[in-house]
């Protein structure tokens, strides 16, 4: 067999395993009664997750920076800037914090995904940069309010 069509066959055979994890995930939480948030190429999201994720990482200011700005206000965007007003770091540091969220989370569940959803904003004529925008699902800025009552 060629590389070529190797290469292809395992692509296809990762993305069905995706498709079964995420089915069965939506399962899980079904037989369990537990509500599930997908966020799209993020994952599927349940209250236990999240809660483990944040366990791991509440000891980072950069990422409870990052949580409560997005909690605050739930399905808006806010900006890195306003992410690093918050927490007080260096820019440099406050995007090792987002680094070290993802590798927490890829230990965790296998792959680098947050419950937090995240895309590069427009090009600022002034500065000449794009700016990351983060946001949180209203559902998950819940259960993030509860799990830190």
């Amino acid at each position: 067999m060629d590389n070529l069509k190797l290469r292809t066959a395992v692509v296809a055979a990762l993305a069905d395993v995706e498709s079964v994890k995420a089915k069965l995930t939506g399962l899980l939480a079904e037989i369990e009664g537990t509500e599930t948030v997908d966020l799209g190429r993020q994952g599927r999201w349940t209250k236990a997750q999240v809660a483990l994720v944040w366990s791991r990482v509440d000891h980072l200011p950069g990422v409870q920076a990052l949580f409560a700005a997005t909690a605050e206000r739930p399905d808006e965007k806010v900006t890195f800037t306003e992410i690093i007003e918050r927490s007080g770091l260096a820019e440099r540091q406050q995007a090792n914090e987002h680094a070290a969220l993802s590798r927490i989370s890829a230990q965790l569940f296998q792959e680098k995904r947050w419950p937090i959803e995240n895309s590069q904003g427009s090009i600022d004529s002034a500065t000449g940069k794009a700016e990351m925008l983060y946001w949180m699902d209203s559902r998950i800025a819940r259960w993030w309010l509860d799990i830190t009552a």
